[in-house]
């Protein structure tokens, strides 16, 4: 077949998907298609099948999905090849950038080197592949000097999800198809690149964008359609879907998701955390300092107390050294210098010297959950797991403890009972946050664990979070680039900007109104 420029760079006329064994479709009977030169996006609640879309329109899925209908690109029916043949059916037209970065970032191979790896795709000489995987990272906000020598686990979330972007760009596709671009990043580079999709999509590019963000959406996307349960319940063009005229009345799925937005931080806040019983009461960092592998320093020293019920906050831009210090406080990352302290006993700097009541002291919510979960058990008996093994509850009790945690946060025991591949990434992130509450720690730290949940959804976990805290008197410290939460979840603050604390107060003492916080490239 002939393509041409007038037609759609992506033509999905009709798309299913079917997981083996599911009584209902992942996809139903799914229509879209983007055009060079404009940006189509799809949003809707977690679990509405916007992955699975972003998979099945390049002719892929994950295991044990299968997918029918017809899905062309550049006027080539994907789904009518044979599967080993698709791959290079979309080499050099499509580049596609998952939802969690690591699936994609090559583990052994330092930044740059695999950068120029892939330029080499559509520039056949050293000059001018370093200058496209030079471009690619400024175009992704990040810095060529600052990242080329360095391996993909030596970035902050944001660093590696900017990476991967950059991966997807340095290839020069002509359609792309991007899962969740703005997770992990701060406000400015979530501002930028939007800014930076637009200008692409200006310049000929396709862009198909499936994300939760919708200040992203309005401010790139041309067309929007709105999926629930695999479904498209509502489509149009973007100022008439999301714009503040936008005719009424819309889809119910679409109005939850606006009427969510707005309300998301709104209510009363928290009530102060009562003060600790003692001074030396609850988990507390004294002079902390990391040292990574590749010469840069998190500088610190870093000193903070988390009394038994505080809420604090921990800003930054991407890259500032937030995700290193939570992972200290859990013994993820050991520090060069510092100590962590338990109601004033020091914990080993690694977890795994830790015995189990200590492991219990400090719960850690990965910004990526994906890679935390099993992938070929149930996840229930996965988050069940942690009240087992941790607390010593025999399995019913602690299934049925699972079961009503998750319930609170809006997940049915039936889709607990899936394998993880068969949850989305929202679903996943809340499930990870069930596991670390059902150990009742002394500190939960949680990191973006907003970041890629619908708006529906986020209101939910802001909701239900601080109920699921308070039995146990656990202090929260969130980490986020998510300001209506932070604002309604956390009553103290502190702010990071190159691995230090620069400072300290109440949440309205240290995020002002309109406060936005400007990159940084600094590994984190």
């Amino acid at each position: 077949m002939t393509h041409s420029h007038r037609d759609p760079l992506l033509d999905v006329p009709e798309l299913s998907a079917r997981a083996d064994g599911a009584d209902r479709p992942l996809l139903d009977h799914v229509a879209l298609s983007v055009r060079a030169g404009a940006v189509t996006a799809v949003v809707g609640p977690s679990g509405s099948g916007k992955t699975t879309l972003g998979l099945a329109v390049l002719g892929a899925s994950r295991a044990g999905v299968r997918l029918s209908g017809r899905a062309l690109l550049a006027g080539t029916d994907l789904l009518a090849l044979a599967p080993h043949r698709r791959p290079g059916a979309r080499a050099g037209l499509a580049a596609h950038l998952p939802q969690h970065p690591e699936t994609v970032l090559d583990p052994v191979r330092r930044c740059g080197g695999a950068l120029t790896g892939l330029a080499a795709l559509g520039h056949p000489d050293r000059v001018t592949r370093r200058r496209a995987a030079q471009d690619a990272l400024a175009a992704a906000g990040l810095d060529w000097e600052t990242v080329r020598r360095r391996f993909p686990h030596q970035l902050s979330g944001g660093q590696q999800q900017r990476l991967a972007l950059a991966s997807a760009l340095v290839t020069g596709a002509r359609l792309l198809v991007l899962d969740e671009p703005t997770s992990g990043l701060d406000p400015a580079l979530a501002t930028a690149l939007g800014r930076r999709l637009r200008a692409l999509a200006d310049e000929g590019t396709g862009i198909l964008l499936l994300s939760h963000d919708l200040p992203l959406v309005r401010a790139a996307a041309d067309h929007v359609v709105v999926l629930e349960h695999g479904r498209c319940v509502d489509h149009g063009p973007a100022p008439d879907v999301l714009g503040a005229a936008a005719r009424t009345p819309r889809h119910r799925a679409t109005r939850e998701l606006l009427a969510a937005e707005a309300g998301t931080g709104a209510g009363a806040r928290p009530a102060p955390a009562a003060p600790a019983p003692e001074p030396r009461a609850g988990i507390a960092a004294e002079g902390v300092v990391v040292r990574h592998r590749s010469g840069d320093p998190l500088p610190g020293p870093v000193s903070l107390a988390f009394p038994p019920g505080g809420r604090t906050a921990l800003l930054g831009p991407s890259g500032s050294g937030k995700t290193t210090f939570g992972r200290v406080l859990a013994g993820l990352t050991a520090p060069s210098a510092g100590t962590v302290r338990h109601d004033g006993r020091v914990l080993p700097r690694r977890v795994d010297r830790r015995p189990a009541a200590q492991r219990r002291a400090v719960q850690y919510v990965h910004q990526s959950s994906a890679a935390s979960f099993e992938h070929h058990r149930p996840v229930l008996p996965q988050l069940a797991d942690t009240a087992r093994l941790l607390r010593h509850r025999e399995r019913p009790a602690a299934t049925a403890e699972a079961v009503s945690a998750a319930a609170a946060l809006g997940l049915d025991e039936e889709l607990l009972r899936r394998t993880p591949a068969r949850l989305s990434g929202g679903q996943l992130q809340r499930c990870a946050l069930v596991r670390a509450l059902l150990a009742r720690p002394a500190l939960l730290v949680c990191d973006e664990v907003t970041s890629a949940l619908d708006t529906v959804s986020r209101r939910r976990v802001v909701e239900a979070l601080p109920e699921l805290l308070a039995p146990d008197r656990t202090a929260l410290l969130f980490i986020s680039h998510d300001l209506p939460a932070v604002r309604a979840l956390t009553d103290d603050a502190v702010l990071f900007e190159a691995g230090r604390c620069v400072r300290r107060g109440t949440v309205d003492e240290v995020l002002p109104a309109g406060w936005r916080p400007a990159p940084t490239v600094r590994d984190g």
